[in-house]
């Protein structure tokens, strides 16, 4: 069974992708800096580093599927609070990145992303400790960060994220004949979750119909108990609400960045 082939079929990426193209406007406020990160010989992955204080961490972000990185201009004021920068990086289509989202290439961009971002901040002239995030679909690119070992990590966040591929398969009513979910643990979330070694937040709605909370719940059962693990559920959030919740959501977020800066 090739997996990827079965990854990467466009039945799958119709339903789990909705890029939206969007050029860098002109005229951005002065703390919102545009970045383009080559991963590869034809891969460009643009986002925005929405700066507070070059000395404080930054929090790289890996947004929801239906998302881009600009619409975080909304929110980058909330995570100030927790001092730190928040910088914002698109998938490939969406914003102004190149090339066409595919789920495999999610997981191969996920470590070539963060170390060069990592270049950027070093070439900016930015503290470079560093806290990966993961929201939604972008809790693929948090897994996989997440289970490497990468200089100048502090932490990883899941926010309304998914553990199994299988489960997510499932939820979206894709039908793949024979698909077993042992046959797709080396695409799935949770197997790289276990090989974490770095503090995690998990953060999820108990109101959540898109990705139920059984699978923050998942994402933290299978963190090892060896290091610093939290789960956070709030009350009555839902998958696309959850960060107007601003109390309970950003009190944990911030003392977990405080505690592991």
């Amino acid at each position: 069974m090739n997996l990827k082939k079965i990854l990467d079929n466009p039945v799958i990426s119709r339903a789990i992708f909705y890029p939206r193209k969007v050029g860098v406007p002109a005229n951005l406020e002065s703390n919102i800096i545009p970045f383009k990160l080559k991963i590869g010989s034809n891969v460009i992955i643009g986002g925005y580093t929405f700066l507070n204080d070059k000395t404080f961490p930054t929090i790289l972000y890996f947004h929801g599927n239906g998302e881009i990185a600009l619409d975080y201009h909304y929110f980058a004021s909330h995570f100030f609070e927790c001092n730190v920068n928040l910088a914002v990086a698109d998938f490939r289509g969406y914003g102004h990145s190149t090339s066409e989202p595919s789920y495999t290439s999610l997981i191969n961009d996920a470590v070539p992303t963060y170390i060069q971002f990592q270049s950027w901040l070093r070439d900016n002239s930015y503290n470079v400790k560093t806290f990966v995030f993961g929201r939604s679909l972008g809790s693929i690119c948090a897994a996989e960060i997440g289970s490497k070992h990468l200089d100048n990590l502090r932490g990883i966040i899941f926010e309304s994220g998914f553990a199994s591929t299988y489960n997510l398969i499932k939820h979206f009513g894709i039908d793949i004949p024979k698909l077993k979910p042992q046959d797709i643990a080396p695409y799935s979330n949770d197997t790289r979750i276990q090989q974490f070694q770095y503090p995690t937040l998990v953060i999820h709605g108990t109101t959540d119909y898109i990705i139920p909370t059984s699978e923050g719940e998942l994402i933290y059962k299978n963190l090892s108990d060896k290091f610093d693990k939290q789960l956070v559920l709030i009350e009555g959030a839902t998958h696309n609400n959850i960060i107007s919740f601003t109390d309970e959501y950003f009190k944990p977020l911030c003392k977990f960045i405080e505690t592991h800066k």
